[in-house]
């Protein structure tokens, strides 16, 4: 045998030597674990639905290996929680050694009863850890919500997993609604949602209101909300966590007033044609936070006022297929921050290509835009998508405009009284959805008081989203400045 092969074996034997080796084994009572925290929160989650995992780092500060006698819940088979011990789960565990300046994690769970009442409720316990004779723990905290759950009965190719909600129903602010799957309002009936409800719905999930009718009512200072059911303090602005609200083909009469609509895929999607009224009426309303877009309208017929529609992924609003549309004192605003957006905040078309590449068109019956501001962070926020042979008529009325410079806007018939800029800093916080007008905003009294008495019903727009009265010149957008 050759020194090489002499010498490599010697090696071979020492590593394995070295790496069979514990450190010295510490009973001594100083030494003690420590924790990544002192106490484990779950903040907040729905009773009979499982919460997200959360992780406790154990940490052995001392230079030499410990045994944790035991690691157990309080609480004991009582308990709410639940815990996972190097891949293993249990309410109790024994002797797991730890070696020196080592860690682990230990993973924690928990579900909620429910309680019937809408008040939120806090459940407790805490993880007992036994070393060396120490007795340490980590309080567990929980924050519950009851709430009205729609789990899917039903399963479609087209829409998938759902559940239909009772015909006619009325849903009001006892507890939150909780949507998994997607949720039908079927033919001819209708749903009311009240001032205060919260709505969220879990991944991949939407309302889709199928030739029925879907009333939201909310009230200022006391709005409906949608958004996803994650409610972690990480995902408050994260978007895509829901799918989207859908008016189906022959669904009619839909209004939404004064709601908050956020952090979904496609905030409204309105997908009715050939209504003698309005598809949806979208009043008093802020849609931000899409990964897709705040609005997505396939040849509707749509009024709105007072609304704002925000930070969308791909758009503020894509109005595709022709469509009907009039809008007054709507703040449309892109500076989406979960991706490279390199489309418009607004896209007007007027037809589509079919499966075998034939352009179908679809008249642009009317789309206005009065007292409006359309903005964001590309040089041009507007999109015009139209061929020969198909109406495409749109008017950009006492209008803040984000637009191509290299576009003519001199023709009143589309462009009148309107403010045309480069800039994108008209808001306090646009980032994080707030709207309002900054102090330095062109924005301000550049307005025509002609736009709110000419709407349908002037009334409506006497106060902006907020609830403020409105100046004689009042400012573009869904705000007046105070």
């Amino acid at each position: 045998m050759n020194k090489t092969r002499i010498l490599f074996l010697f090696i071979s034997v020492a590593a394995l030597l070295f790496a069979c080796r514990k450190d010295p084994l510490s009973t001594d009572p100083a030494d003690k674990l420590d924790f990544s925290t002192d106490t484990v929160l779950f903040d907040t989650i729905f009773t009979t639905l499982g919460s997200t995992t959360k992780r406790l780092l154990i940490y052995n500060p001392s230079d030499k290996r410990v045994v944790i006698s035991s690691i157990q819940l309080a609480g004991g088979s009582a308990s709410k929680f639940r815990l996972n011990v190097d891949g293993i789960p249990g309410i109790s565990h024994q002797d797991i050694e730890l070696q020196g300046k080592d860690s682990m994690f230990l993973f924690v769970e928990v579900t909620l009863d429910a309680s019937g009442q809408n008040n939120p409720l806090i459940v407790s316990d805490s993880i007992i850890f036994m070393t060396n004779g120490n007795l340490q723990d980590v309080d567990l905290v929980a924050w519950g919500q009851d709430a009205h759950f729609f789990y899917p009965t039903n399963y479609n190719d087209v829409i998938g997993a759902y559940s239909i909600v009772n015909c006619n129903e009325v849903w009001t602010d006892d507890k939150p609604y909780v949507i998994y799957g997607t949720l039908v309002i079927d033919t001819d009936c209708a749903l009311d949602i009240m001032e205060g409800v919260d709505v969220y719905l879990h991944k991949n999930s939407s309302l889709l209101v199928f030739e029925g009718t879907l009333r939201v009512n909310g009230l200022q200072g006391n709005p409906v909300t949608f958004q996803g059911d994650r409610l972690e303090p990480f995902y408050r602005n994260v978007p895509g966590q829901w799918d989207r609200i859908w008016f189906y083909p022959g669904s009619k009469n839909n209004t939404i007033n004064h709601a908050i609509i956020k952090n979904g895929t496609i905030g409204i999607h309105a997908d009715t044609v050939a209504n003698s009224n309005p598809t949806v009426t979208i009043n008093n309303t802020q849609i931000f936070q899409m990964s897709g877009a705040c609005l997505l309208s396939q040849g509707a017929h749509i009024t709105s006022e007072n609304s704002v529609y925000g930070n969308g992924g791909q758009f503020c609003a894509a109005l595709v297929l022709g469509g009907n549309y009039d809008f007054r004192h709507c703040t449309f605003g892109d500076y989406y921050q979960y991706g490279n957006r390199q489309t418009p905040a607004l896209l007007l078309n007027n037809y589509y290509e079919d499966v075998d590449g034939n352009i179908q068109l679809r008249d642009l019956t009317n789309a206005y835009f009065g007292n409006c501001i359309i903005t964001g962070n590309l040089e041009n926020e507007i999109g015009f998508d139209n061929v020969a042979g198909a109406a495409f008529n749109y008017r950009f009325h006492h209008t803040l405009l984000r637009i191509d410079p290299e576009v003519n806007t001199s023709d009143i018939t589309f462009f009148d009284n309107i403010i045309k800029t480069q800039s994108d800093t008209f808001f306090v916080d646009q980032v994080n959805n707030d709207f309002h007008l900054d102090a330095s905003s062109p924005a301000i009294d550049a307005g025509s008081y002609s736009v709110i008495l000419d709407a349908v019903n002037p009334s409506n727009l006497y106060n902006d989203l907020d609830g403020n009265g409105r100046k004689l010149n009042p400012d573009m957008g869904a705000y007046e400045m105070k």
